[in-house]
Order: structure tokens, then sequence, then C-alpha cells
């Protein structure tokens, strides 16, 4: 795991439901991982504080999963 990856995953968790154990890039945020709308917003939001990065809107509004939420910060951070 990269280490930008194991930073985005702490911050998955801290808006996950609870009973969670195990994050996957196969998760989806809503479904799997109990996010509101405005969870992912604010998720968004802390992930490009925490990488001091700017998501482009179009793209960040069409992630579903984690591992594309995943790609995307490595598209950002390269």
């Amino acid at each position: 795991m990269k280490k930008y990856e194991s930073k985005l995953m702490e911050l998955i968790r801290q808006y996950a439901d609870a009973a969670v154990t195990k994050i996957t890039p196969e998760m989806r945020f809503r479904e799997d991982l109990g996010f509101s709308s405005l969870a992912f917003m604010s998720f968004l939001g802390d992930v490009e504080d925490e990488f001091d990065v700017e998501a482009d809107e179009e793209k960040a509004l069409k992630i579903t999963t984690v591992g594309q939420a995943s790609d995307l910060l490595a598209e950002m951070l390269a």
C-alpha cells in the first residue's frame, strides 16, 4: 500500500459506518460504507486539505468506490 493510500483509508474510516471493519477498493461509499451526500463532500474536502490538492469537481462527483477515489488522488498527486 502506498503512503497516500494509508492516509486515504484513515480519512474514509472517519466517515464510514462504525460496523465497517475492512475497506476494500471495490467498496461503494454510499451503499457499503454508509456515506451520506454531505459526508462524501466533507470527505472530499478533507482529502483536498490533507494532500494539498484540488479535485476536479466533475471527476470527483462521479466517484462511487474507494478504488476510484484512490485512482483520482493518485492522478492529482502525479
